[in-house]
């Protein structure tokens, strides 16, 4: 994927020159959306290494063409006594899409594994089972008998079905998007105002008597 994002970087400042910002973040977004929505209709805990391989790509690329272009557009709105601002604004939009993620996926797995796992668990088992995925399988391998089976299956479906669930936001996001790039997008990024000869020259100081 780490390949694939600095294909499509590259690829993306310079087919932005030359196609547009606008159509070049659009793509960007939709293969994101795609991507997305390809995960979540696929995920299992069966689905081979290939299929993510390719999916990987796919979201690198997407990534790749939209993070350049857009990035130039919002630094290139402002000016450059305001690239601090442009920058911090660039990055809050990093930060809120990671934390969405996050939010969405960890609240969807705990509230799944709290319906799955099986009743007559120790509070103890059960909290550490909330902590993450490989929390709930090393409880799950020291819960003897089919009470462990359950709890590692539990911990299984409640992870994907937060996978899946988190996908799908992400991928409404990404294509909300797209639809907002072609609205409202410029279709390059905004250049400085040109500086004509006579605002370089020094003025002329008069001449005394």
């Amino acid at each position: 994927m780490a390949l694939s994002v600095g294909v499509g970087s590259v690829a993306g400042t310079q087919l932005a020159v030359r196609f547009g910002t606008k159509l070049i973040v659009t793509v960007g977004l939709v293969a994101m959306a795609g991507f997305y929505g390809w995960v979540a209709a696929t995920t299992s805990a069966t689905l081979g290494y290939g299929v993510i391989a390719v999916q990987m790509v796919l979201y690198g690329l997407g990534m790749g063409l939209t993070s350049a272009p857009a990035t130039e557009s919002i630094m290139g709105a402002v000016s450059r006594r305001q690239a601090g601002v442009g920058s911090a604004v660039n990055d809050t939009t990093r930060l809120l899409g990671g934390t969405l993620g996050v939010a969405v996926i960890g609240s969807v797995y705990g509230s799944r594994l709290t319906a799955g796992l099986p009743t007559g668990l120790p509070h103890a088992v059960t909290a550490i089972a909330h902590q993450s995925l490989g929390a709930a399988y090393a409880v799950a391998a020291r819960v003897p008998g089919a009470a462990g089976q359950a709890v590692h299956d539990a911990a299984t479906n409640a992870f994907l079905h937060g996978l899946s669930v988190g996908c799908l936001v992400a991928g409404g996001v990404a294509a909300a998007g797209a639809i907002l790039a072609v609205l409202f997008l410029p279709a390059q990024p905004a250049s400085p105002p040109a500086v004509t000869p006579a605002e370089t020259l020094p003025a002329k100081v008069p001449a005394r008597d």
